[in-house]
């Protein structure tokens, strides 16, 4: 019974589920832009490399998670 004690006090209404999907989107949107920062500093030689490919599908996927987690709220 304590874990729906905790789940109706932290997101027991649709205001408290909004706020946490907001703190969650603020946080894959800072881990988008560390991402974004990566790849801009990267040396123009690595820039073929699978790491860098990598990276990019990552930011790529954070934006397209960050856009469907902000329309359902």
């Amino acid at each position: 019974m304590k874990d729906m004690q905790y789940f109706d006090a932290i997101l027991g209404s649709r205001r408290k589920r909004g706020t946490a999907l907001k703190a969650v989107i603020a946080l894959l949107d800072d881990i988008r832009n560390a991402e974004s920062r990566s790849l801009g500093n990267t040396p123009e030689n690595f820039r073929a490399s699978d790491s860098f490919e990598a990276g990019e599908f990552a930011a790529d996927a954070l934006d397209e998670a960050i856009a469907i987690l902000a329309d359902i709220y």
